[in-house]
């Protein structure tokens, strides 16, 4: 009678080989909305369309759900219709959290950034297939602390350089674009590129031409000519085309070969070369949306793209123009050629072939993994009894499981620490998992006890819940055995029961908590003190217009037009106190403030004409350089006031010794390099002293007597919270200088002083 293995053996290979995958984790929900320049028959999104399915689909942590909209922008795109495309967006999906969003050309872009005030602020976003001078664009832009993407490259060089590779005769090249947006923006992209060949090669422009004018032009091309096929979504007439429609039309009529930018084109008139593939751009702007999604910064990430190129012909093409294959470049892939015998049937050959090896191999493995099992299982059985030996007695919960998850052995206390018995355990292996919390699986998974070539115990720590309800915490030990000859053969864990020293340390973190409660309040009754300091500036204001106000009144003849000015008075510093009370809330509440577009100008001369009544600035002289026409910043008004006040007050207290010639400040406002705006505050004091500089900006650290050491920490706060940031430095010919930066905003400015 035959081995059973003779029929064994192929069942099992196929059991292997179709084996489902079961258990899997589900994974997080995200949703992603991507926004199409043109049409949905445009050939570019088509592909790119593929290229973003392929990348979500195969990525392991995300339930991807896309959203497609498609703008139209070469029939539609004027002012009107883009503000009405972005108000329905806005509609749509307002009850919808959008977590990326991909958009698709230049068009789709802008829209989105000219729209974004309104239009799914906060929500980063992808720019696929951008040209270069758009990422630069970007990356001066402050829009670029959200944005990132892949960039076009180059393709007028390589689509140039592989037409003339296989046509180094050329004199003359027709270029055919059409009259839409994204027909001008290829076509100035290849006049851009094409400047270097200028000198060598003749440019016949086809542009702009009706649909008729242009294939009786391309038919009656010169010699050593061949046709540069831009795009043409609408012709020089005004009629409207699918690309790719045009391009077979054009192919079929000219008397030169037709090349192009695009693998969309393939298989529809070019001839090919090294091609721009807008499946590898949608699939790398779907690898650096996932990169967001895990918690990247946009800005962080680097625009790409640059190297999402193919090299692929067109073997009717080739064989239409008397192109040998062996004048393409090395590496190339030729499309649409017909299969020889042996292409059309060699999977089913090398599938018998490979089938047949398969059988003996599997016979020859079972062979030897007979006489190996054996021996393995005299080495497992030695090895156990002496594990057991001294496992047996151990106060740990001690095991040893086989390759496929059972227990061959499970020590006597695991019943004392989990309440369940040696034989619950070998009877259902997966007790272990059960008895594990659901919110530490994600450690045990996550860690990898069948490693089979580590060399060291693997440790983690999770929590069980036993038999009688309990919780316990336990510390996990693994690692892996292995014979004589390297076979993986199981692993040997030891779990030891660590609650008691969990709660010890729970109850230690207690005490730090409350220790560090007890310092809060502290801390914020010093800041209390500071606050109150903050307040007495328009308060005393306030008692001064108050006595003026009552003078003027009391005297024979009432001075009513200075009672009306004290009166005004005292409604100015009520509403200042009322804004330095708003502003410390503010800053002290959890959650952002909402910020507005600020004029830093105004808010300069807002706090001169505050200060102009308080009594500390007797005897100081203020002067002013401020540029016109700064740029817009983003902020709380008030905390920007507070900064400024602070900074002026840490001047003055810095010139408390100086001569009265030199006790002045000189404030100034400028464009920052950036394109932010810069606020320096200049004194003519005793400067900084260098040992105390690195901590300048940390709470309750200050060098005057009695001081509080709040105002700089609390400045530096709030200029971080608006993007920017604050240093000090000492000026050459004495004093010193502190100024901030806050970066502009590209939000919507309103009249200055809102």
């Amino acid at each position: 009678m035959k081995p059973i293995y003779w029929f064994v053996c192929p069942a099992l290979l196929l059991l292997l080989i179709f084996q489902p995958l079961y258990g899997a984790e589900p994974k997080e929900a995200k949703r992603v909305l991507v926004l199409y320049s043109e049409d949905k028959t445009h050939p570019a999104h088509e592909m790119t369309e593929q290229g973003i399915q392929e990348g979500f689909r195969s990525n392991p942590l995300f339930d991807v759900q896309l959203y497609t909209e498609y703008l139209d922008v070469s029939r539609f795109g004027d002012p009107p219709y883009a503000r009405a495309m972005a108000d329905l967006l806005r509609r749509k999906y307002s009850g919808m959290e959008i977590h990326v969003i991909i958009t698709v050309y230049p068009h789709a872009l802008d829209l989105l950034l000219a729209e974004r005030p309104a239009l799914f602020p906060g929500v980063p976003v992808i720019a696929a297939i951008i040209g270069r001078s758009n990422a630069e664009n970007l990356e001066r832009s402050p829009a670029r602390r959200f944005v990132t993407g892949t960039i076009l490259g180059n393709p007028v060089t390589a689509v140039m350089d592989a037409a003339l590779h296989v046509r180094p005769k050329t004199k003359h090249i027709a270029l055919v674009a059409g009259t839409a947006p994204n027909d001008s923006y290829v076509e100035q992209g290849f006049r851009f590129g094409f400047r270097a060949y200028a000198t060598k090669i003749g440019l016949i422009d086809l542009t702009k031409l009706s649909m008729e004018e242009t294939l009786s032009r391309v038919g009656s091309l010169p010699p050593d000519t061949f046709v540069m096929y831009a795009s043409i979504l609408r012709d020089g007439a005004g009629k409207s085309f699918v690309p790719r429609d045009a391009l077979s039309v054009i192919a079929r009529a000219s008397n030169a070969p037709v090349f192009s930018f695009s693998d969309s084109y393939l298989g529809f008139g070019i001839v090919g070369g090294r091609l721009v593939s807008l499946r590898k751009h949608g699939r790398e702007a779907a690898s650096l949306a996932l990169r967001v999604m895990r918690g990247e910064l946009p800005a962080s990430i680097p625009f790409g793209g640059e190297q999402a190129y193919v090299t692929v012909y067109d073997w009717r093409e080739l064989k239409r123009w008397g192109i040998s294959e062996k004048a393409l470049p090395p590496g190339s892939i030729v499309e649409f050629k017909p299969p020889s015998m042996w292409e059309q049937h060699k999977k089913k050959v090398l599938g018998g072939l490979f089938f047949i090896a398969i059988e003996t191999l599997l016979i020859i493995g079972l062979v030897v993994n007979l006489h190996k099992r054996r021996r393995a299982e005299a080495e497992i059985a030695a090895s156990a009894l002496r594990y057991r030996t001294v496992a047996d007695y151990t106060h740990d919960w001690e095991y040893w499981s086989a390759p496929d998850g059972a227990f061959n052995y499970i020590s006597p206390s695991c019943e004392r620490i989990t309440g369940y018995s040696v034989r619950d355990f070998m009877d259902d292996p997966s007790l272990f998992l059960k008895i594990i919390l659901p919110e530490d699986r994600g450690t045990w998974d996550g860690h990898d006890h069948d490693a089979r070539d580590r060399s060291k115990p693997q440790e983690i720590q999770f929590r069980i819940r036993t038999k009688g309800g309990e919780i316990r915490w336990i510390d996990h030990t693994c690692l892996p055995v292995n014979d004589a000859q390297g076979k993986f053969l199981g692993v040997r864990a030891s779990n030891r029961d660590i609650t008691a020293r969990k709660k010890a340390e729970f109850d230690a973190q207690q005490q730090r908590n409350e220790l560090a409660h007890v310092t809060r309040v502290t801390a914020m009754g010093e800041l209390t003190s500071s606050l109150a300091h903050e307040l007495n500036q328009p308060l005393a204001a306030i008692r001064n217009y108050a006595n003026a106000a009552q003078r003027f009144l009391s005297q024979s003849e009432p001075n009513l037009i200075k009672a009306r000015e004290a009166l005004e008075g005292i409604v100015r510093d009520d509403k200042r106190a009322a804004e330095v009370i708003n502003g410390v809330r503010g800053l002290l509440k959890k959650g952002e403030p909402r910020y507005r577009p600020v004029h830093m100008n105004n808010v300069i001369e807002e706090i001169l004409a505050f200060t102009r009544s308080d009594s500390l600035l007797e005897g100081l002289s203020i002067e002013t350089e401020l540029v016109p026409g700064l740029p817009i910043v983003l902020g709380d008004r008030v905390q920007l006031q507070q900064v400024l006040l602070n900074l002026m007050l840490n001047a003055l207290d810095a010139m408390n010794k100086a001569k009265p010639d030199l006790r002045k400040i000189v404030i100034k406002a400028e464009n920052e390099k950036d394109g932010g705006v810069r606020v320096s505050v200049r004194d003519f004091g005793a400067g900084i002293d260098e040992t105390h500089r690195e901590k300048l900006f940390e709470p309750f650290h200050t060098t005057k007597p009695g001081g509080m050491g709040m105002g700089l920490a609390i400045s530096a706060r709030i200029i971080l919270a608006h993007g920017g940031s604050i240093q000090g430095e000492n000026n050459p010919d004495g004093g010193a200088t502190f100024y901030f930066t806050v970066p502009a905003t590209t939000e919507s400015k309103g009249p200055p002083g809102t």
